[in-house]
């Protein structure tokens, strides 16, 4: 992780976890948490087309623009950048 990196956790994990927090604070590293919620209701969603997931995407690029991608999604205003081959 380079310094001033953010870190997302995406799982449900329910053990401990045990961690070194200095190199945390050194390098001020942001740790965000990602949860989700019940699944049944988002896809019964999705199959009575009350959603259109393709709002959430704002460009689609090409594997070869994989680095301008992440630049694009790195901005605060972005939503999905898809990549295709």
């Amino acid at each position: 992780m380079r310094p001033r990196g953010v870190i997302v956790l995406k799982s449900t994990y329910a053990g401990r976890l045990e961690i070194d927090a200095a190199p945390i604070v050194v390098d001020e590293i942001t740790i965000v948490g990602s949860r989700c919620g019940e699944f049944a209701p988002a896809l019964r969603m999705l199959h009575e087309h009350a959603i259109d997931p393709r709002d959430l995407i704002d460009s689609e690029r090409p594997l070869a623009q994989g680095l301008a991608a992440f630049e694009q999604a790195a901005r605060p205003d972005a939503l999905k950048i898809l990549l295709r081959p």
